[in-house]
């Protein structure tokens, strides 16, 4: 205990001597100071007559009997009774599983500590409050009617640790629901307290049920969408302690657009169990500029909804494609895309020269000689490189190629073909642009030539990205396709993603960022296959789709600077790097510092980007769960994304209280374990003064007094005898 607030209690002060001998004890040290009082007088020698002699000889016999008590008297002590005030300290849980409903009166569980706050009021007790889950800080009682609970995980037993050490409490009171995350549990880690004189009282809240909770995990959509084109939505959610049917609905700027029914099934006897539920659905934005697409899910009475802010380009995406000849796949292709009217296409061929594939008005056609480099480049979003061969362009246009996809966002999809032609680009610019291994061309040939039916179907990578959607028909219900060049898993290069497969799950569609840019390498190319009796219906969705995903990075409505988030899921507390890129060379950063302003379930924060490169880059902590729309606070600007944060999994897991820990934690310190604020509070002591006896002895040996008189008295008779001429 602090020393300072140690007082000592006057009438508590009580003397006597310490160790005192029994009565027979007594007698022999008193018979002893006797005998040796009585040898000093008899063996005196030859003494000085009259009082001279008595007063040496007296004087000598008290020396004497004085040492033999001062050795073997029992010293003298006293008592004085030292009151210490008490100290409490009460910690309260602010883990997220604290703000569950299910306290008392349906209160949220962490609502128990201000109510513990107003029951001690005047009761003298006068706690410390301490904050722990996940951080242990000081806590205002004053603050407790409106605490809330967010903190990402329950580190109880480390928490309760830190708070024992630091504070050194007389008495300590937990208020939690006791669930522990991770970490030492505190049972554990109370076995190493028991050195310490501490009291223990809990107060457990929660309940041992499962209450149904429906939560929207991820909305996954282009935050870029295309004018009139059909987007996929793909919405996972999240279903615990309730089984049964579940309604997705999608709207767009409050106009309904698409709804599914999915059927939640689980093990009953594992309501804690959160299931897994996904619905894929499309939308279509039929004006530019911005939009709000709503998600809204509905199942076991409960309903929840998201928001997404959708920037819709009138731009048409604009496409290039350079070949050695019209093969199928490119012609039906090219008629496809010019008929669709948000997208624009140009077209050469490399037959001995290069010329323009055209069809149609001249100002459709292009311009007049091949745009592969400079300003003609830039006007394109993506590139398409049919199978031809890399000796049909000079080295400087392979290399504007390259530059344009690094730092301009330009896409490129790489068509194979029965030539092998995409082989001859590795040794080239281009040639760390293709997103797998492909071999030499004469491989590539015998794969065309083996004439085997291929089935495609969408990986789950890029069913999880919401590429690739097939609508009604899936991939590989459509016509086989013949032609292929034959990849493996290990030839694709690290960090790219295989977005379709064959049926012996053969890489079909590649998919890699390159810089800014994206490249993107398909290994059939008879899709037109497709086409029989549905035109360009499945065709065009294809293809479509691959080339807006490899021109994703153009996608930012003419701005020069995009805003990006990394990830763009994550856990509640988890760290989030978002920066601020500028989308092209040439664009400068126009201040020191830039700032980015989050809006989402819980308000609005602002992030402060300092500069970092050629741009803007900061770092913060995934705030609460839910969708949070990140758009750029003053200059530069830059079109908004999304961060969609969700609650920390192992707070959510399994939200009932651990009944189990708390009872083991009491018994270790032998304390209590209540369930209501009345209860604990009747339990509590009314007093902790801590009362202690300091005793403090000394005998006729330690004093300086004793010693004085023993001298004294062996000087006056050394003085008579000296004085007297006696030896």
């Amino acid at each position: 205990m602090p020393a300072d607030s140690a007082t000592a209690a006057a009438a508590a002060v009580h003397h006597g001597f310490l160790h005192a001998p029994e009565p027979w004890q007594a007698a022999l040290v008193l018979a002893a100071a006797a005998g040796a009082a009585w040898w000093a007088w008899r063996r005196y020698g030859p003494a000085p007559a009259g009082w001279a002699g008595r007063i040496g000889r007296g004087c000598r016999a008290a020396a004497l009997a004085l040492l033999v008590l001062m050795l073997a008297a029992p010293a003298a002590f006293t008592v004085r009774t030292v009151e210490t005030p008490g100290t409490a300290v009460i910690a309260v849980d602010t883990s997220l599983s604290m703000a569950a409903a299910d306290g008392e009166d349906g209160e949220p569980r962490i609502a128990a500590a201000a109510r513990l706050a107003e029951a001690l009021r005047g009761s003298g007790l006068a706690p410390t409050w301490v904050r722990i889950g996940g951080t242990v800080a000081p806590l205002d009682a004053g603050d407790l009617p409106g605490l809330t609970a967010s903190g990402a995980s329950s580190p109880l037993g480390e928490d309760l640790e830190r708070v024992v050490a630091g504070r050194r409490p007389d008495l300590l009171v937990v208020v939690s629901d006791f669930r522990t995350t991770h970490g030492t549990r505190p049972e554990i880690a109370a076995a190493g307290w028991s050195g310490r004189d501490l009291r223990f009282a809990g107060l457990i809240t929660g309940s041992d049920r499962i209450a149904p909770d429906l939560w929207i995990e991820e909305v996954v959509a282009n935050r870029e969408a295309a004018l009139d084109e059909r987007e996929p939505v793909r919405v996972r959610i999240g279903l615990r302690g309730a089984t049964g049917a579940v309604t997705v609905r999608v709207a767009v700027d409050g106009v309904p657009v698409g709804s599914q029914d999915l059927v939640a099934e689980g093990d009953p006897g594992d309501a804690a169990k959160p299931l897994a539920l996904a619905a894929d659905l499309q939308a279509v934005f039929t004006r530019a500029g911005t939009s709000t697409l709503s998600v809204t899910v509905a199942g076991a009475g409960m309903e929840r909804r998201a928001d997404l802010q959708v920037t819709v380009q009138a731009r048409p995406l604009s496409v290039l494609i350079l070949a050695h000849r019209p093969t199928y796949e490119l012609r039906y292709l090219r008629e496809a895309l010019r008929r669709d009217r948000t997208v624009t296409v140009h077209a050469y061929l490399a037959e001995g020269r290069w010329r323009r594939w055209a069809g149609g008005r001249d100002a459709e056609a292009g311009p007049e000689t091949v745009p592969v480099e400079g300003a003609p480049l830039a006007a394109y979003d993506v590139v398409v490189l049919g199978d031809l061969a890399a000796d049909a362009f000079r080295p400087g246009q392979l290399t504007a190629i390259a530059d344009a996809v690094r730092k301009q966002a330009l896409g490129l999809v790489w068509m194979t073909g029965e030539l092998g032609a995409v082989a001859g680009f590795a040794r080239t610019p281009l040639g760390d642009l293709i997103p797998a291994e492909t071999g030499d061309a004469a491989s590539i040939a015998r794969d065309y030539l083996s004439e085997r039916a291929i089935r495609l179907q969408r990986t789950a990578v890029a069913a999880g990205q919401g590429l690739l959607e097939p609508g009604e028909t899936p991939w590989d219900r459509l016509p086989s396709l013949r032609g292929g060049m034959r990849l493996t898993g290990e030839s694709v290069r690290p960090g790219a993603e295989v977005l379709a497969e064959d049926q012996d799950g053969h890489p079909l569609v590649v998919s890699r960022a390159y810089g800014a840019g994206r490249a993107v390498l398909l290994a059939v190319d008879d899709t037109w296959r497709w086409r029989r009796l549905v035109g360009d219906l499945y065709l065009h969705r294809f293809h479509s789709q691959l080339l807006r995903h490899a021109a994703a990075g153009r996608r930012s409505a003419g701005q020069p600077w995009r805003l990006q988030v990394q990830p763009r899921r994550a856990g509640q507390g988890d760290l989030v790097t978002v920066t601020l890129l500028p989308t092209g060379p040439g664009i400068e950063a126009p201040t020191p510092q830039a700032a980015v302003r989050l809006t989402g379930p819980t308000g609005d924060r602002v992030v402060t980007l300092v500069r970092e490169g050629n741009g803007y880059a900061g770092r913060f902590a995934a705030p609460a769960p839910g969708l949070w729309t990140l758009a750029t606070a003053g200059d530069p600007p830059a079109p908004p994304t999304d961060l969609q944060v969700t609650p920390p999994v192992l707070e959510t897991k399994d939200p009932r209280r651990d009944l189990a820990t708390a009872t083991a934690l009491a018994a270790g310190l032998g304390g209590s374990i209540h369930t209501t604020v009345e209860d604990l509070v009747a339990h509590l002591p009314k007093d902790l003064s801590v009362r202690e006896d300091v005793v403090t002895s000394r005998g006729l040996w330690d004093t300086w007094l004793a010693l004085l008189v023993v001298i004294g008295l062996l000087a006056i008779d050394w003085a008579i005898r000296r004085a007297l001429r006696f030896p």
